[in-house]
């Protein structure tokens, strides 16, 4: 239950970072950034995932749709709509195959819930090496914070692929 608990946490916590970094691909002011900052701001939920929802329709080549997608699988995690939550976590994957974070939900979610096994093994590894490569760059390097982000968010993948790997 800790694991879980604790899981939960971090992925919590690497939606809320991963939703920040997309105003940098927005224009501000745009329409687009203001449909953005609406449903980002938004804390009802029912009414967060309208608006995410109307901002896939309205903009479904943005770039932010991954972040979207995120903040809408997270809103769907809180209203325990898992299988929701994964479908989108899916699409996700299909939009940004390098998005861990949705790596980590997916496969934490369909380990949880004891289905998909085979796909949420591969998932949380997938999770896991994304992580891995990203100690590469420079940034990991040169910038403590980001250092420490990738870390503390490895440490929690790899936490992630134990508990999966553990449910087989």
């Amino acid at each position: 239950m800790k694991t879980k608990v604790v899981l939960t946490l971090c992925v919590v916590f690497i939606l809320g970072v991963a939703s920040a970094n997309a105003q940098t691909t927005l224009i501000a002011g745009s329409p687009q950034d203001k449909a953005y900052t609406a449903a980002m701001a938004e804390q009802d939920l029912d009414k967060k995932i309208t608006l995410l929802l109307d901002f896939e329709k309205q903009f479904p080549d943005s770039k932010a749709l991954p972040d979207i997608y995120l903040a809408l699988m997270e809103s769907y995690s809180k209203k325990s709509e898992t299988d929701k939550a994964n479908d989108v976590g899916e699409k996700t994957i299909k939009a940004d195959p390098e998005n861990f974070s949705a790596f980590l939900t997916v496969s934490r979610n369909y380990a949880i819930a004891k289905k998909k096994l085979d796909v949420a093994v591969p998932y949380a590894q997938r999770a896991v090496d994304i992580l891995e490569k990203r100690k590469a760059e420079p940034r990991y390097t040169e910038d403590a914070a980001w250092k420490q982000y990738i870390d503390a968010t490895l440490n929690s993948a790899k936490a992630n692929l134990n508990f999966v790997k553990s449910v087989k």
